[in-house]
This record gives C-alpha cells, sequence and structure tokens, in this order.
C-alpha cells in the first residue's frame, strides 16, 4: 500500500500513522493466537529442576578440612640429627662385600654391579688390572698379570680364573680356565699363593664428627702408605723439578711405577669428613673401582676402594686411631 502511495505522490503522514496502528494491531493478534502452556505442564517443569542442597549439620561434618602443608625446617640440624639421621641411612643401604688378605689389612672391594680384574702391574708393557696384588705378592711372584675376574651381579659375585699360571681355588678347589664360581660369606680364595677370606665389610660411622678414624692411600705395587687430610685437599701426582712442581702426595718414588703418573693426576677433596677423588685431565686417566672418572667429576671413596693411576694402583682405606680408641674404651 505504501508502494502504491509512493507512486501516486500520497505518502502523507496521516497515512504514515494509519499503517503504523495497522502494524500494531497484527501483532497483537498474532500473540493473542500463540497457545498458552498448560497448568500440568508447568508443573511438570518445576518439578524436573533440581532443588538447592541447604547446608546441614551432618553435610558441615563430612565436609573435609584442608589439607595442612608441613614446612621445612628453617633451623640446621644438630651433631647428635646428624648421627641418628647417618645411622638410619646405613641401616638402609645394603651389606658391601670384599676379599681380606689373610695377615694382613689389605681389603678389596668389590662391586654390586660390574666386575673387577685382579693381577699383577707389568712395567715392562705398562699393563695394570684393575686390582694390583703385586704388593701382596712380593714373597712368592706367582701372580699373573690377569690372573682373576669378580663379576658383581646385585651385591651377589662369582669368580673366574683367566687363565693364570698358578690358578685359582676356593675352598681349595682349583677352578677351570672360564668357570664360574658364585662366593659365599667366609669362602677361602686362593690367587696363587696369596689367601683371602670373602666377607662383608664393616659399617663404621666415617663423618665429620668423629676423629678416631684415620683415612690412608696404599700403593699397591711398592705398599707405601700416605696419610689423607681431615680437611680441605690435596694434589695427588709426581714431582717435576724443571718447572718446580711438587704435589701434596708424591709418587715420583714409586719405582716404575711413577713413569705412568701425570704431575698432576688427581684431586682428593674432603666433604662432610668424607674424601672424593677426581682426575685433573691426566693423559693416561683414572678409574675408580674399574669405571673410568671423566674429568669434573668426583667420586666417592669407601673403604677398600681401589683408584686405578694410569697403572699404578693405590688402595683407599680407614683405620681407627689407637690412641682414640682407648680414649674411646675408657669413657665407655
Amino acid at each position: 500500500m505504501m508502494h502504491r502511495a509512493f507512486e501516486s505522490g500520497t505518502d502523507t503522514t496521516e497515512l504514515w500513522g494509519l499503517l503504523q496502528a495497522d502494524c500494531l494491531i497484527e501483532k497483537m493478534d498474532r500473540r493473542s493466537r500463540m497457545p498458552r502452556p498448560s497448568a500440568l505442564r508447568q508443573r511438570l517443569k518445576d518439578k524436573a529442576k533440581p532443588k538447592p542442597v541447604e547446608a546441614t549439620e551432618k553435610t558441615k561434618k563430612i565436609i573435609p578440612a584442608a589439607p595442612v602443608i608441613a614446612r621445612e625446617p628453617t633451623r640446621r640440624p644438630t651433631p647428635i640429627q646428624s648421627r641418628l639421621g647417618e645411622k638410619r641411612k646405613e641401616k638402609q643401604t645394603p651389606s658391601r662385600y670384599c676379599l681380606t688378605l689373610q695377615g694382613e689389612h689389605h681389603r678389596i672391594a668389590l662391586p654390586r654391579t660390574g666386575s673387577l680384574v685382579l693381577g699383577r702391574f707389568d712395567p715392562t708393557i705398562k699393563a695394570s688390572p684393575d686390582v694390583d696384588l703385586s704388593y701382596d705378592d712380593r714373597n712368592h711372584r706367582v701372580i699373573s698379570r690377569r690372573h682373576a675376574r669378580i663379576t658383581g651381579h646385585n651385591g651377589r659375585h662369582e669368580i673366574e680364573d683367566l687363565g693364570s699360571t698358578n690358578g685359582t681355588r676356593v675352598n681349595g678347589k682349583r677352578l677351570k680356565i672360564g668357570q664360574k664360581v658364585q662366593l659365599k660369606p667366609d669362602d677361602q680364595v686362593a690367587l696363587g699363593r696369596c689367601q683371602y677370606t670373602y666377607a662383608s665389610i664393616p659399617k663404621m660411622q666415617i663423618s665429620s664428627h668423629t676423629n678416631s678414624f684415620q683415612a690412608y692411600l696404599r700403593v699397591a705395587f711398592t705398599g707405601r702408605r700416605f696419610p689423607l687430610p681431615t680437611w680441605g685437599e690435596g694434589i695427588i701426582g709426581r714431582r717435576d723439578e724443571i718447572v718446580g712442581l711438587t704435589p701434596d702426595i708424591d709418587l715420583s718414588e714409586e719405582k716404575e711405577a711413577a713413569h705412568v703418573i701425570a704431575r698432576r693426576h688427581v684431586k682428593i677433596l674432603v666433604r662432610n669428613g668424607r674424601h672424593y677423588a677426581e682426575d685433573l685431565g691426566s693423559t693416561t686417566g683414572t678409574k675408580l673401582n674399574g669405571v673410568p672418572l671423566t674429568i669434573g667429576k668426583m667420586g666417592l671413596l669407601n673403604p677398600g676402594d681401589h683408584l686405578w693411576l694410569g697403572g699404578c694402583v693405590l688402595t683407599y682405606d680407614v683405620e681407627q686411631d689407637p690412641e682414640e680408641a682407648t680414649r674411646i674404651l675408657k669413657t665407655t
């Protein structure tokens, strides 16, 4: 209608008002014709809505409390607490086993996993096993260069002969070449004429809180001993008079074994009463119980461990100070 009025030129304000009134009337008629929801449908719809749960006394008791986060202690532990913590760690750590030379204080700590080759250092070809038995066999000289191998499997050990001239015996029975025998506590192991006992290493309290033990290094080729400091650090190497270098532990006098030692071979560090070894970039390298030590990596030393310095083997061990032991016996 408005289109025709526009074409004929009769679209006046009055006409626009009539048109708007007609539109409003039409809209109201449409709303009146829409179906209204029944009362039954409305009741069902209201019933389906979830009702809010009011907090009662029972529900208040069921609600769990917020967890309490334990804070770390800000105070440092006392020496007594540290000792108790170390005792707990000792109970958790499994026992370590070793071969102990009968009649002498030489222990060979055995790895829980891995292997060690036992034999003697040969200065002619500069061949050395992981554990050098030259000083143990100084009176007989019947140990082969590669005499026997001991392998650890989760704390259990087996021994095999590597074709030695004078043989390997376990409880008096000689092993065939390549034959492997599992060791049991108190077994007697004979390498040539050197007699050893297979047993566990006693757990000793080695910490900064006690001075009853003295740690030392023993040169396996000559038997010479070097006491280790209880604090700080020291350098093990070979003296060089040309450059005026003398390390803290000088191995220049260890006969043919000194030729495989670098001038600055390894560093011994003391941390919390324990000794660590660190290679200083030596040409021939450093091993701890047969495992190579990389540059910058520190290896913890335990009683009976063996340090291999390019072929010169050092035994790490501890012994109780006689004066301190006597004092402890008097006070107990």
